[in-house]
Parts: structure tokens; C-alpha cells; sequence
């Protein structure tokens, strides 16, 4: 088995671990050829409409209609190539919350890696954790952690905590908008090593339409400023169903800073295309 077929396998069995596609087929015990899948293509199409409606990404941008208890998502995107260039992309990411009456807990962890010709291209990691206290259906306290490590990126490290309050602009079924601000704390270490702590602040917003009862979009936006650079990122995804739990997500993230370290580019687009499976 040649290095690369290893690289390949891997990353697709990265992917599968993130779909229910191997446990439907175990259910199904049928070989996987061409009428079979066919058949299970059909089975699926025939519950989207169904299911769909319990696995709706609003929750996560309306309190007063948010499940309680444990929530989440998990997604997978992986892709490898051989022959005149030999690539491996690799993404995870991975969403969990926890509601109660006036409490809000949510986590956000994502990785994502690359190599081109057994060379590493890109190696990020994001983590955060976010708590809001709702006071009413409109407004709301909240507190956040975010760290961001980036081994190719404008800043190899970036952390920030803060607190502040948030307001939700509009609140319906099909739309969500809602603006949050307040004063943090932010530490930087440049790609040479380069240190810095001060204080910070961060204005954020967050968007969700539901376009039909099976196409979702999501833009979240957040600047995050202090004396040694701003940091204005925005996330856009499409959410597309599929079957119950299991959905299909594209996005494009960038990330643009203001003062990035000498020899490091300003703006930085990650583009994803993965399967999610959400839970409630």
C-alpha cells in the first residue's frame, strides 16, 4: 500500500465517521451497488421533509424557541489527490450547547490541515466557549473565550476574553438577527515570536434565514479590535438537508487583519465543503 493510498484512506474514513452513511448500511445489510444505492438514495429522499424540521439550525439563534438541555453538531470534509501533484485537505469541526430557562452555554472546536506534495500547507485550530444570561426574549448578557492558532496564518496565536451585552434585532421563525458588544482582553504572539497583551474589544453579529424547509443560511460576523491590530472575520454558510440529523454545509470563512506581522498577508479565505450531523 503506497504512502498516498494511506493518505487517501484516511482522509476518507474522516469522513464517514462524521455521516450515518456506514450505519445505514449495516441497517440495510445489502451490498453497495448501483440499484442498491439507488434504493437508499430514494428511502432518504422520501424522509427529508419529515425530518428536517427537528434538526433546524435556528435554535441556536432564538432562546426563547431553543430545545433545553444538550444540543450539537458534528462535521467532516476530507479530499486527496495523486498523480501530478499529491494533496490532502482535512477539516472537523465540531458545535455543542447547553440550555436552560435564562442560561446559555455554547462550545465551538474546529480543525483544519493541509499538504501539498508531503509538504504542510495550512494547520489551524479555533476553539470557543460562549455563556449568555437572557434577562428578556430581546436583550442579554454574555461572556466569551476564543483562542486561535493559525501555523500559517497573519498571527500564529490569538486569544481573547471579554463580556458585554447583546440584543436581538429581529426574531422569527425564518430570520434572526441579533448584534452583541462589549470590552475584553486579548494576547497575540506573531509568527516570530513576537508578544502581546491589552486590552481589546468586540462587536459581533449573527444571521440566520431560512430560505425553505430544507435550505438554510448562516453569516456571522465579528471584529475584534485592539491597538495591535483588528481582526474583522465573517463566516457564510449554506446548509442543504439531506435526511433527518444529516445535512450538507458549504462555507467560506476570511479573516482580514489590519496590521498582520511583516511578510504575512492581510486577508485569508477558507473555503469548506462538509456533512453534518446534529443532535437535540
Amino acid at each position: 500500500m503506497t504512502h498516498q493510498t494511506v493518505k487517501f484512506a484516511g482522509a476518507l474514513a474522516l469522513v464517514l465517521a462524521g455521516s450515518t452513511v456506514a450505519a445505514v448500511a449495516q441497517e440495510t445489510g445489502v451490498p453497495i451497488t448501483s440499484d442498491a444505492a439507488s434504493d437508499a438514495v430514494k428511502d432518504i429522499e422520501t424522509n427529508i421533509r419529515d425530518d428536517y424540521n427537528r434538526s433546524r439550525d435556528a435554535d441556536r439563534f432564538s432562546n426563547n424557541r431553543r430545545p433545553l438541555g444538550w444540543r450539537g453538531s458534528v462535521a467532516a470534509s476530507a479530499n486527496a489527490t495523486s498523480g501530478n501533484s499529491d494533496t490532502l485537505d482535512v477539516g472537523i469541526g465540531a458545535r455543542f450547547g447547553y440550555g436552560t430557562q435564562d442560561w446559555d452555554h455554547d462550545f465551538t472546536l474546529s480543525q483544519n490541515y493541509s499538504e501539498s506534495n508531503g509538504a504542510k500547507t495550512a494547520n489551524t485550530f479555533l476553539g470557543a466557549y460562549d455563556v449568555s444570561r437572557y434577562f428578556n426574549d430581546r436583550f442579554y448578557g454574555f461572556g466569551k473565550l476564543r483562542y486561535a492558532k493559525d501555523e500559517f496564518g497573519a498571527f500564529e496565536e490569538d486569544a481573547f476574553v471579554g463580556a458585554g451585552i447583546g440584543y436581538r434585532l429581529i426574531d422569527n421563525d425564518n430570520f434572526n438577527w441579533r448584534v452583541q458588544a462589549g470590552p475584553g482582553y486579548r494576547v497575540t504572539r506573531t509568527q516570530a515570536g513576537v508578544k502581546a497583551e491589552e486590552a481589546a474589544g468586540l462587536v459581533a453579529s449573527r444571521v440566520y434565514w431560512s430560505l425553505n424547509d430544507n435550505v438554510s443560511l448562516t453569516n456571522d460576523t465579528d471584529i475584534l479590535s485592539s491597538s495591535a491590530d483588528t481582526l474583522v472575520s465573517n463566516d457564510l454558510g449554506v446548509n442543504v438537508s439531506l435526511s433527518g440529523p444529516l445535512s450538507l454545509r458549504t462555507s467560506v470563512r476570511t479573516d482580514y487583519h489590519t496590521d498582520p506581522a511583516a511578510g504575512q498577508k492581510s486577508t485569508s479565505n477558507t473555503f469548506g465543503v462538509s456533512l453534518v450531523y446534529k443532535f437535540n
